[in-house]
């Protein structure tokens, strides 16, 4: 592993533990909410329907499987199918972003408003700040594209370095999940 990759790699650790810190820090403040609430949801709030959750969480599940594919491609040397994995990889990292804006839609549609109190600017603000980050993924994904040719050098560190990035938004997907809705 030459220095470029070392310092690749050094960058995606600090990257993803600064993640870490800030859903773990809104975790906190949520659980110390959820806790010390009387009733759940709170007066006035009903339960968030499952569907769309459901549907984000199998979507960017699959886009993980399919972004892990996109690694194992890249170093064999199978260009095309990685570029194919990679793309779909892509479309549903997309369609996670528009299941998202479903399940938005359904919120203000039973009159749950970022204003509807602490309850709904929770709910809003994890997923909202999730969304932030699938864009920047998405984006990582984008340029992996670009700069992905037979004749790359460390194309597979840096398909590594994606991929992380990638599954650690799934797995803070699979807590806001279980810790929002099915919870």
């Amino acid at each position: 592993m030459n220095r470029n990759s070392l310092q690749n790699n050094l960058a995606m650790t600090v990257i993803l533990i600064s993640g870490t810190m800030l859903f773990a820090t809104l975790l906190m403040g949520y659980a110390i909410y959820r806790t010390s609430a009387s009733v759940w949801p709170p007066m006035g709030m009903m339960k968030v329907s499952l569907g769309y959750p459901v549907i984000s969480t199998l979507t960017i599940f699959l886009s993980s499987w399919f972004s892990h594919q996109v690694k194992a491609e890249v170093k064999l040397g199978n260009i095309s199918s990685a570029r194919s994995n990679l793309d779909t990889t892509i479309v549903l990292g997309v369609l996670f972003l528009a299941v998202q804006t479903l399940l938005w839609n359904q919120l203000r549609n039973t009159g749950v408003y970022v204003e509807s109190g602490i309850f709904a600017s929770i709910m809003y603000g994890f997923t909202w700040i999730h969304a932030a980050h699938v864009v920047l993924g998405l984006s990582s994904l984008a340029w992996l594209r670009l700069v992905m040719k037979p004749t790359t050098n460390e194309l597979w560190q840096k398909a590594l370095n994606v991929e992380k990035f990638w599954h650690f938004l799934g797995i803070i997907w699979f807590i806001l999940f279980l810790t929002l809705f099915v919870l």
